[in-house]
């Protein structure tokens, strides 16, 4: 692998329902290439959901993982593509990550080596 990585982020972004796909889509465009959907229901107060900005409590968390090269790029688009500069438009987040378990995982995060059935087993045989 070539490219080298300054760092990883996991990009949380929180959406109406139904919204996430759409995220994820614009993320794949910047070069973030995993993510994963999950549904979420706020149970806080109304006052709080109002300060917000947020409307309906079902949302959806959309977490990524990309290099922090891409972070710039990924809050620019949310901010084009979907208003998130407005209120009630969703929430994001990044957090650093210090560490990944092993180069087969970055290397899938990265979409460098796309992981077949064949080439996990090889691998399994070649640690053993």
């Amino acid at each position: 692998m070539n490219r080298k990585i300054t760092g990883m982020r996991l990009f949380v972004t929180i959406v109406d329902r139904n919204m996430g796909n759409r995220v994820v889509k614009l993320f794949e465009e910047t070069g973030s290439h995993y993510h994963q959907i999950i549904y979420g229901k706020g149970t806080a107060p109304k006052e709080i959901y109002d300060y917000l900005g947020f409307g309906v409590i079902e949302k959806e968390v959309v977490l990524s993982l990309a290099p922090t090269e891409l972070v710039p790029f990924m809050i620019d688009i949310l901010r084009t593509e979907l208003h998130f500069d407005q209120p009630g438009h969703g929430v994001a987040c990044t957090i650093p990550l210090d560490s990944i378990a092993g180069k087969s995982v970055l290397d899938e995060i990265l979409r460098e080596n796309k992981l077949t059935e064949d080439n996990i087993m090889n691998s399994i045989e070649e640690e053993k």
